[in-house]
C-alpha cells in the first residue's frame, strides 16, 4: 500500500513538474532569446520529464542516515547544517517540503530528482553546442543522465544533484557569452556560480575556467559590466545571510541544561544548528569555509606517493563506473576533435574538467564520487564532440540528418532518401551502436542505483526511540543513527523529550557528556550497533544501550547467578520477533564496583547442542566497560539472533562465559572463566 501511495505521489508531481515546465516555457516563448529553437524545446522537455520518471520511480522512500539524514530534517525545520551551512539547498529544499505529497522525508528526496532531472536538458543543450550535431547530444544527455554518480545523488537527500544544477549553466552561459560576447549572459554566469558557491565548495573550482572565458572576451568587458557582475555574485552570496538570521532564533530556544550538558562553547546541541557553528563573526566564517571543521572540508596530508597512488586508483575505480573504455577513447578523441576546431573552448573545457577531478582526487571525503560530477560533465560533452564528428562525416539525408543538423544547416538542405546507399546504412548502424552507450547506462545500472525499497535507517532510528527510553533521556548515537532520530523527533514529533547528541565514543567530550547526564539525573543511553563492523555478513541492528538501566528490571525470567564478587546475572528476557529472529536481553546488577575489565561469550544451541549463533564481545558496550559500572547500578546486555531457517524448532539454551581481559595486550586470561547456562528459550 504504501509504495502505491509513493507511485501515485510520484505520478502528481510527474504532472505538476510538466505544468510548471509549461508554464516557464509559456513565459520564456515571449523572450525568444532565452529560448533554443522549437525542436530543442521539445527534446529538453522530453528529457527532462523522462530523467524525472526514472529518478522517481528509484527515489528513496524515506529517512536516510548521515548527512542525508540531517538535510532531511534541516530542510523541514529550516535549521543550520553543518559546514558550510548550505543556504540555497536548504531554503530550495524547504519549498519542495510543502508539497502536499508524500512523506516529509520523500519530499526532500524529490528535491534532488527535481535537480537532477532540471540538469539532463542543460547537458544536451551544452552538448549540442560542442558537438554541433543534436543526435550526440540527445545520446550524451541521456547517458549522463544515467551515470550511477548523478543517477546516485538523485534518489537521495543530498546537495550534489543541485550542485551539478548550478554548475551545467554556469558553464552553459559562460560558453554562450564566449560566442557571443553579450552582457546579459555574463550576469547569468555571475548569478549561478554565485548560487553554486552557497550551495557545494566544490563549484569554487570551475573558476579557474570561467577566469579564462573572462580573458579571452577581456575586448567586451569594461568596469561596468564587471563591477555589476560582481555585485550579483555578491548577491546570490547573500543567502549566507541565512545562517546567522536563523541560528539566532534556534539557539534563544537552546535549553539552559543543554548547555550543561554539552559544554562547547556557543554550541547547539539539540541538533537544530550544526554544533560546529559559533554564534560570532569568527564562527560564521568559520562555518562557511568549513574551517571550524575541516575533516568534514576533506583535506589531509597527501601522505607521500602511496597515499597518492592509492588516491589515483580510487579515481579509476569511480571513472570505470561511469563510462567503459571504449567510451573513455572517444571522449579522449572528442578533445582532439574539439581542438583542431576550437581551441580557446576546448582549454576551457579542459581548465574546469582537470580543477575539479584534481581537488576530488585530493579529498579523502566518502562523498567523493559525488565531486566528480563536474568533471564527468566535462567528460561527456568530449564524447558528444567525437559522436558529433563521427556522425558529421557519415551524416547522409533524410530524418536522420535533421536530427544531426548543425544550427545554421536549413530543412531544405536535406532532401536525401534514407537507406540509398551503403553509406546510409552504415550512419544508421552507428547510430544504433552508439544508442548502446545511454541504454546500456539505464540497463546496467537500475537495479543498483534503485532505492525504492530503502527503509533500513527507517528502522534503526525508530528501533532506538521505541526501546522503551526513560523520559527525558540523553542519547548519544553515530552520525548514522543521530540524524533520522532527530528527523523523527524534530519532523514527526516522535520522543521529543529526548536529547539526541552527535558523538564519538572514544573522544573526551563523550565521558564529559555521560558524566554531566549522571550529574543531572538524566537516563543516559548509547546507540550502537550490532555488529559494529557495516561490512559484516551478519545483520546489523542498533540497540540504545542504558549506562546504566533507570529503574531496577522486571525480566521475564529471574536468576541469582553469580559471575564474581563483583556482578550478578538477575534474570533475562527472550523475545521472538518471528521464527528466525529473536532478543536475547541479560540483566546484570553491581553488587560492588570493579576495577577488572571482562569481556564475554555467548552460545546459543539448538535441542540437540548445535551451535546456531555465538557472539564474542564486551558486555553491554566496549564504550562503557565494567570498571566504569556503578555500584548498586542494573544493566542489560541485548543480543539480537538471527537462525537459519532449516534450524529445527524446541528449547534452547546459551551459555554465557565471562573472561578478565587485559586491555594493553587484547588478550582474555582463559583461566578467570565464570559460566551461566539459560535455559528455556522456545524457538517456534
Amino acid at each position: 500500500m504504501k509504495t502505491r501511495s509513493l507511485a501515485n505521489a510520484g505520478a502528481l508531481v510527474v504532472a505538476f513538474v510538466a505544468r510548471i515546465m509549461a508554464s516557464v516555457f509559456a513565459w520564456l516563448q515571449r523572450r525568444k532569446e532565452f529560448l533554443p529553437p522549437r525542436l530543442d524545446l521539445y527534446l529538453c522537455i522530453l528529457l527532462t520529464l523522462a530523467a524525472f520518471a526514472v529518478y522517481v520511480r528509484t527515489l528513496t522512500p524515506g529517512v536516510l542516515d548521515g548527512d542525508s539524514g540531517e538535510w532531511q530534517y534541516m530542510a523541514n525545520i529550516l535549521g543550520v547544517p553543518h559546514s558550510t551551512g548550505y543556504p540555497t539547498y536548504i531554503l530550495l529544499a524547504k519549498l519542495v517540503t510543502l508539497l502536499p505529497i508524500g512523506n516529509p522525508a520523500w519530499r526532500v528526496n524529490l528535491f534532488s530528482t527535481i535537480s537532477a532531472a532540471l540538469t539532463i536538458p542543460v547537458v544536451y543543450l551544452l552538448a549540442k553546442r560542442v558537438s554541433r550535431s543534436r543526435l550526440a547530444a540527445l545520446f550524451a544527455a541521456i547517458f549522463f543522465a544515467f551515470m550511477p554518480t548523478l543517477w546516485a545523488a538523485a534518489t537521495i537527500a543530498e546537495v550534489y544533484a543541485l550542485n551539478t544544477l548550478l554548475i551545467a549553466p554556469t558553464l552553459f552561459f559562460a560558453i554562450r557569452f564566449f560566442d557571443h560576447g553579450r552582457a546579459r549572459d555574463l550576469y547569468l554566469v555571475a548569478l549561478c556560480f554565485g548560487l553554486a558557491l552557497t550551495n557545494h565548495r566544490i563549484a569554487f573550482f570551475i573558476a579557474p575556467a570561467l577566469l579564462l572565458i573572462v580573458w579571452l572576451k577581456r575586448d567586451v568587458l569594461n568596469l561596468k559590466k564587471i563591477s555589476l557582475a560582481a555585485l550579483i555574485s555578491l548577491f546570490a552570496l547573500s543567502f549566507y545571510l541565512y545562517i546567522p538570521l536563523r541560528a539566532s532564533q534556534l539557539l534563544a530556544e537552546q535549553s539552559a541544561e543543554n548547555w550543561a550538558l554539552y559544554p562547547r562553547a556557543e554550541a547547539i546541541v539539540n541538533g537544530k544548528v550544526t554544533a560546529y557553528y559559533n554564534h560570532t563573526p569568527a564562527g560564521f566564517f568559520n562555518l562557511v569555509t568549513a574551517l571550524d571543521n575541516r575533516t568534514k572540508l576533506g583535506f589531509q596530508d597527501a601522505g607521500g606517493e602511496n597515499k597518492m597512488l592509492e588516491r589515483l586508483t580510487n579515481a579509476w575505480t569511480l571513472l570505470r563506473e561511469q563510462i567503459d573504455p571504449f567510451g573513455m577513447l572517444l571522449a579522449l578523441w572528442g578533445i582532439v576533435v574539439l581542438w583542431r576546431r576550437e581551441r580557446a573552448l576546448t582549454s576551457v573545457l579542459l581548465l574546469a574538467g582537470a580543477s575539479v577531478a584534481a581537488i576530488s582526487i585530493y579529498l579523502r571525503a566518502e562523498s567523493t564520487r559525488f565531486y566528480f560530477s563536474g568533471a564527468y560533465l566535462v567528460m561527456v560533452l568530449f564524447f558528444a564532440a567525437a559522436l558529433g564528428w563521427i556522425l558529421e562525416k557519415l551524416r547522409p539525408g533524410g530524418v536522420g540528418a535533421m536530427l544531426n543538423a548543425r544550427p545554421d544547416q536549413q530543412a531544405g538542405e536535406h532532401k536525401a532518401s534514407p537507406l540509398r546507399n551503403a553509406r546510409t546504412l552504415l550512419y544508421y548502424a552507428v547510430i544504433v551502436f552508439f544508442a548502446f552507450f545511454p541504454l546500456s547506462a539505464f540497463y546496467f545500472n537500475f537495479a543498483r542505483m534503485d532505492q525504492s525499497g530503502n527503509t533500513k535507517y527507517d528502522a534503526y532510528a525508530r528501533a532506538v526511540l521505541g526501546d522503551n527510553l526513560a523520559q527525558n533521556a540523553v542519547v548519544v548515537a553515530p552520525w548514522e543513527v543521530a540524524t533520522p532520530m532527530r528527523y523523527f523527533q524534530y519532523v514527526e514529533n516522535v520522543r521529543p523529550d529526548v536529547l539526541t547528541i552527535h558523538e564519538s565514543p572514544v573522544r573526551p567530550q563523550y565521558q564529559k557528556i555521560l558524566d554531566a547526564a549522571h550529574k543531572l539525573n538524566r537516563p543516559f543511553y548509547y546507540a550502537q550497533f550490532m555488529p559494529e563492523d557495516k561490512n559484516s555478513d551478519a545483520p546489523r541492528t542498533v540497540q540504545a544501550i542504558a549506562f546504566p538501566l533507570s529503574d531496577k528490571p522486571q525480566p521475564q525470567q529471574t536468576l541469582n547467578a553469580k559471575l564474581n564478587d563483583s556482578i550478578r546475572v538477575i534474570g533475562y528476557d527472550w523475545i521472538p520477533s518471528d521464527p528466525q529472529n529473536a532478543r536475547l536481553a541479560i540483566y546484570y546488577r553491581v553488587l560492588q564496583p570493579t576495577r577488572i575489565e571482562y569481556v564475554n561469550e555467548l552460545e546459543l544451541s539448538d535441542t540437540q547442542g548445535v551451535t546456531r549463533a555465538a557472539f564474542s564481545r564486551h558486555p553491554v558496550s566496549e564504550y562503557y566497560p565494567t570498571y566504569f559500572w556503578q555500584d548498586g547500578g542494573y544493566y542489560r546486555d541485548v543480543y539480537d539472533i538471527h537462525l537459519d531457517a532449516n534450524a529445527p524448532r524446541g528449547a534452547y539454551s546459551a551459555e554465557l562465559i565471562w573472561y578478565e581481559y587485559d586491555a594493553a595486550t587484547a588478550q582474555r586470561n582463559e583461566y578467570s572463566a565464570k559460566s551461566v547456562i539459560i535455559t528455556g528459550l522456545e524457538r517456534e
